[in-house]
């Protein structure tokens, strides 16, 4: 591939003040239309594709003679996958079990045994049983209730008005309807109905994504005699015991009030209601483990109807796709064995030392806050926890045995997950515990261990090039960087003390003050629409607070930067800091297709590419002096409104 200069990249005819997203990403979105099998195309898709090509050339190899065993699983997962003979044989034999155990359901009793059946072998069904660390003592494991039970991308597909969500909702019932059909199944229309009747009720008591951030509200931890006073509609004896759970004293209930009703539910709605609704629930989510049939007939609704995608991808980058997220660390291990430059690993630990030290700056030169909460913010930052490239220690995946059979493969791993969980619960918390595979090309920060994880697919081209443009990586994964750690101080990491404890560290005037200046940037992000749907500022706004502080602090890191090393001569006739920018902004380049551009705007805490750029920028000083952006540009904020948080 040519490289193209810089020059060529811009679009001159652009004023960069008055829409700095396309002055730099124009002549790419133009020159990149969105493929028929995508509903977006990204500068993070070409990496990621990449990186799927590398792992679909590594998988179709036999592997050594000496391969861990978590190797070995992850060519077994990927090779069942692919063997559309067998899966086509098997038809849709892999469901029958499920489908005959919840019509002999006769009794809400029944269907409660059931839940607890399915939540034992690691399968969520109406709310989600998983383990997660205790928000008040990080050193711990607690078993979590939350809410789930609903097909549609959110709970707001339910209830929203418009056309666009009119149609969405019709299209989703006739594709109930043609489920029940294909199941053989009679009045395919009124179980349909049965269906999203159930799951409308269960909608209207869950969480909004944006209450859903409030994490003091979600923390509501019973004992199991507390479970059976308040939620009344369980036997909380016997689901201990059949989850397997005997040695826990309780869970944290996420949502009180959705728990409430779906138990309610199943006590007041029909029984032959609640059979439909949990066949759709068992055989929709694993259709596309089927023949082809099945596959093709649940791509129409959540591949086309959601997302606009036009065909689906071919079968081994789904497959691919799949074992990631099945089996995480195995494919992960496979990738970075392969692929890895552990050069990468030095220079990536270099900037996120020079990040930190940019960020222990900013916080000590605050306005608006007072020493004794900086004092606690920077005890914070000095213990934050990067997680890079691979974990130090590759899980062990023994007691697990595949076969040649895809469902059964990927139900066999779910529940082995479970077990895993339900053997450590008791245990201390892994602080080192991957979250995410090393093959992704993401990145996240964990505020119960307050830890910042970059997987060893992130840590390349474009992304970040050790031997390439400093000042671009700094732009680029040291503004990703920066975004993660800002995460810890954002309007949800904030509340997290150093080592991961859902406690308040600030004064309350600090806290006020802090506040203030967030819901500036909240308003901000409420003003913009993208096709007559505004934007959410405080569904998005953890993420903007992240975005503003990452570009901020990577920025002041590459001033240390340039200080340090004296290289300021301009590539392609842009300085340094120009080049920063522009390589922050090549990083969102994206084209989307409307219905997946909706999906996100309801229930995606990221605010619109576009937006991750030029609803940034607005609020970057140095921006403005580096373009030499005029008062008269579109995208100009007199220095006084412009939002000011880190």
């Amino acid at each position: 591939m040519v490289k193209m200069k810089l020059q060529d990249e811009v679009t001159d005819s652009i004023n960069p003040g008055d829409d700095f997203y396309n002055y730099v990403n124009k002549k790419w979105c133009d020159s990149h239309p969105i493929p028929s099998d995508k509903a977006r195309y990204s500068a993070m898709t070409e990496l990621s594709d990449r990186v799927t090509e590398q792992l679909h050339e590594l998988l179709e190899k036999p592997g050594e003679d000496n391969q861990p065993k978590t190797s070995i699983l992850a060519r077994q997962l990927y090779a069942s996958g692919m063997d559309e003979t067998a899966i086509a044989a098997h038809d849709l034999q892999p469901m029958l079990p499920f489908i005959q155990e919840i019509e002999q359901a006769q009794h809400a009793t029944d269907v409660k045994t059931l839940i607890a059946r399915r939540h034992s072998a690691g399968r969520a069904l109406i709310w989600h049983l998983s383990l997660d660390v205790d928000e008040k003592n990080s050193e711990r494991y607690v078993m979590t209730v939350s809410q789930s039970g609903l097909l549609l991308p959110d709970r707001d597909y339910y209830f929203e008005k418009g056309e666009r969500f009119e149609k969405t909702r019709a299209a989703y019932k006739s594709f109930l309807g043609r489920v029940f059909e294909a199941l053989g199944k009679d009045n395919a229309a009124n179980r349909a109905a049965h269906v999203y009747a159930i799951e409308e009720k269960l909608a209207a008591a869950s969480n909004t994504s944006i209450e859903n951030r409030d994490t003091e509200a979600l923390y509501n931890p019973f004992t199991f005699a507390e479970l059976s006073k308040r939620f009344q509609g369980v036997d909380w004896a016997a689901y201990q015991k059949v989850t397997g759970l005997r040695e826990l004293d309780g869970l944290v209930v996420h949502q009180t009030k959705f728990l409430e009703a779906a138990l309610r539910l199943l006590d007041t709605e029909d029984i032959e209601a609640w059979q439909d609704y949990l066949i759709a629930q068992s055989v929709v989510p694993y259709m596309p483990l089927l023949a082809k049939k099945y596959e093709d007939m649940h791509f129409t609704f959540f591949g086309t109807v959601l997302t606009g995608a036009e065909k689906q991808e071919d079968r081994y980058k789904r497959v691919i796709r799949n074992v990631s997220a099945l089996l995480p660390e195995p494919i992960g291990r496979v990738y970075t064995e392969a692929h890895f430059d552990e050069a990468a690993k030095a220079a990536i630990t270099d900037l996120v030392n020079h990040i930190q030290d940019a960020l222990r700056e900013r916080i000590k030169k605050l306005d608006w806050m007072s020493g004794a909460t900086k004092q606690k913010a920077l005890e914070k930052l000095d213990t934050f926890l990067p997680l890079l490239g691979y974990p130090d220690e590759w899980r062990s995946y023994g007691a697990l045995e595949l076969t040649d059979d895809y469902v059964a493969n990927v139900l066999a791993i779910r529940k082995f997950e479970w077990q895993y969980d339900v053997g450590r619960v008791k245990g201390s918390v892994n602080r080192k515990e991957w979250l995410m595979s090393p093959a992704t090309v993401n990145a996240y920060y964990w505020p119960n261990t307050n830890g910042i994880t970059f997987p060893a697919a992130i840590l390349q081209p474009p992304m970040f090039d050790a031997s390439g443009d400093f000042a671009a990586n700094y732009g680029a994964i040291g503004m990703v960087i920066g975004h993660e750690i800002t995460h810890g101080f954002d309007d949800s990491g904030a509340k997290y003390d150093k080592i991961g404890n859902l406690h308040s560290w600030w004064t309350e005037e600090d806290r006020k003050a802090f506040e203030k200046h967030t819901q500036a940037l909240a308003h901000q992000y409420d003003q913009y629409q993208v096709d007559g749907q505004h934007v959410k500022g405080e569904l998005t706004l953890g993420e903007n607070i992240a975005d503003l502080g990452g570009m901020l602090i990577a920025y002041d890191a590459l001033q240390n930067k340039l200080r340090e090393s004296g290289q300021t001569e301009k590539i392609d006739g842009f300085t340094p800091e120009q080049r920063f920018f522009l390589a922050q902004a090549r990083m969102w380049r994206t084209n989307i297709r409307p219905e997946l551009a909706l999906q996100f705007l309801v229930s995606d805490p990221h605010s619109p590419a576009h937006l991750r750029v030029n609803g940034v920028v607005t609020n970057v000083d140095a921006w403005y002096d580096v373009w030499h952006i005029a008062a008269a540009s579109k995208l100009y904020q007199p220095a006084g409104e412009r939002a000011r948080i880190w």
